[in-house]
């Protein structure tokens, strides 16, 4: 009894972690929080479902806060996307090694990052400019995705976001 209250505890500190991330970074409970559920054995898709939630409930004040900053075009093009790619995202989850995926994901967060370090220490280097509507939708597919599989739906909107200004 006493080891799955304190599991539970740990869960809901997890979770708290994950929401302050979240309100700080605009971002990120995800890549923090599933990492974290892990190491407590907690099936991949009960921490998908219970971070999705907590995802939600943090970002939606913001969401009404600053609704009139929307662009709902963009939004429209990019949960197009998304919808085509969550049930790839499934089918990935279901057939696919986890661990290819997460190294396949992990190389990119690094490659990304590398990018970024360089772009910022060299202003000679100029980011690409995706300012084609096709790119939400292919953005929208990848979070979707991502998302769906492994509940880091964020990553890929803010890379696509950095990378369009």
């Amino acid at each position: 009894m006493g080891f799955i209250v304190i599991t539970l505890v740990l869960i809901v500190l997890i979770a708290l972690f994950g929401a302050l991330v979240r309100t700080v970074f605009g971002f990120g409970e995800a890549l923090v929080t599933m990492p974290l559920l892990a190491l407590l054995a907690v099936n991949l898709q009960t921490s998908v479902a219970l971070i999705g939630a907590l995802g939600l409930i943090v970002a939606l004040p913001g969401a009404i806060r600053y609704r009139v900053h929307i662009n709902f075009a963009v939004v429209r093009r990019l949960v197009t996307g998304s919808l085509l790619g969550v049930p790839v995202g499934i089918l990935l989850i279901k057939y696919v090694d986890k661990t290819i995926i997460m190294r396949i994901f992990s190389l990119f967060l690094i490659g990304y990052g590398t990018y970024c370090l360089i772009r910022i220490h060299q202003h000679r280097v100029s980011p690409p400019k995706f300012q084609a509507n096709g790119y939400d939708y292919l953005a929208g597919l990848i979070s979707g995705l991502m998302g769906s599989a492994y509940n880091s739906h964020g990553v890929p909107i803010v890379v696509y976001g950095t990378l369009k200004k």
